[in-house]
């Protein structure tokens, strides 16, 4: 099973989306909802995202060593062998 990390805002969404879609394929993940972090946790966590996604645009999926940019199922599922 691939480590799966989610980057999403608590508002968007596509982010919404994404999670509901690796909640319902019963796929463990980590997530952070940067709009609601404050200070230098989310300094911290938007340096992480710029590593990943330079735009840094929201969904920012991480799934093993790929990194999918936006809710886009077919390449998540392509990502994680489903």
């Amino acid at each position: 099973m691939h480590k799966v990390k989610i980057y999403t805002l608590s508002t968007c969404s596509h982010c919404k989306a994404a999670k509901k879609f690796l909640i319902e394929n019963d796929i463990p993940f980590e997530f952070n909802d940067v709009d609601l972090l404050q200070g230098s946790e989310r300094e911290n966590i938007l340096n992480e995202v710029v590593q990943y996604n330079p735009q840094r645009s929201f969904p920012t999926i991480i799934i093993g060593n790929k990194v999918i940019v936006g809710f886009r199922e077919h390449d998540i599922r392509e990502a994680l062998g489903i």
